[in-house]
């Protein structure tokens, strides 16, 4: 798998790139949108978690903690979600030219990853920025961010691939999928923290897969720690197990996937 996406890699660049400026095609300003949307929705919470609401995490100080530590997790979250689910429907968007042109099937998941991770760097550089005009500080922990997104993005890579496989034969799963990311979503301290939950559900968090990565970047952008050293090698884990398994998938299937499409 590893060799084809290298092999393939200007086709996937390009085509992730070709999706970042077109996906606001036909509007006035276009490509600036992906800009100014995820800078909105940034300001729209500073302002309402600060000066309306006015909730702080528990030990940070900061008018704006509540808020910051919201965008760590839901821009993150936000792009995770969007990978998985383009990532499940990826075989059949691209049915055309998978029917057509030899080009192998982990190609066309891997490109809406890396759309979808181009936008979420997008976000996390505007959040950088908002934080320090708005009076915080970049913590050195910021410079492991990249790092736990690219794992993150990893994950999510990898259950695209093992979901795109099961949605050629299973044309269901995409609406299931988008039920279930909501639900996970909420079972992950994103927009609340993990403190207010009972203790036996605080102990559960553990087997949620998504959690060593939000916890990890609430620690690094809201508290500016770098992750517990358990975090690494459970995102490590995910990051590389799913897109293993999702290839072992596609390769049982390969055969079969062609014909159905």
């Amino acid at each position: 798998m590893i060799v084809n996406l290298w092999r393939y890699r200007r086709f996937i660049a390009r085509n992730a790139l070709s999706d970042i400026r077109h996906r606001y095609a036909g509007s006035a300003i276009g490509v600036a949108w992906n800009v100014l949307n995820p800078l909105a929705q940034i300001l729209i919470y500073s302002l309402v978690f600060s000066q309306i609401m006015a909730v702080r995490v528990h030990g940070v100080g900061s008018r704006t903690s509540f808020a910051l530590y919201l965008c760590a997790g839901l821009l993150p979250w936000a792009a995770f979600a969007d990978c998985v689910l383009r990532g499940a429907n990826a075989f059949i968007e691209n049915s055309t030219y998978l029917k057509k042109l030899p080009i192998p099937e982990q190609v066309f998941v891997a490109q809406n990853a890396v759309a979808a991770t181009l936008f979420l760097g997008i976000s996390m550089t505007l959040l950088g920025i908002v934080t320090v005009i708005t009076g915080g500080a970049l913590s050195p922990a910021w410079l492991g961010v990249p790092a736990v997104l690219a794992l993150f993005q990893g994950f999510g890579f990898g259950l695209g691939l093992i979901f795109s496989t099961l949605n050629v034969f299973l044309r269901d799963i995409g609406q299931v999928l988008t039920i279930a990311l909501q639900l996970w979503m909420w079972l992950t301290p994103i927009v609340y923290v993990e403190e207010i939950l009972p203790s036996q559900f605080q102990a559960a968090l553990r087997y949620n897969p998504a959690y060593p990565f939000i916890a990890a970047l609430h620690r690094m952008i809201v508290g500016g720690q770098w992750p517990d050293a358990g975090h690494w090698p459970a995102m490590a884990f995910w990051a590389c197990a799913t897109p293993a398994a999702g290839y072992l998938i596609l390769r049982r299937f390969r055969t079969e996937i062609r014909d159905v499409l």
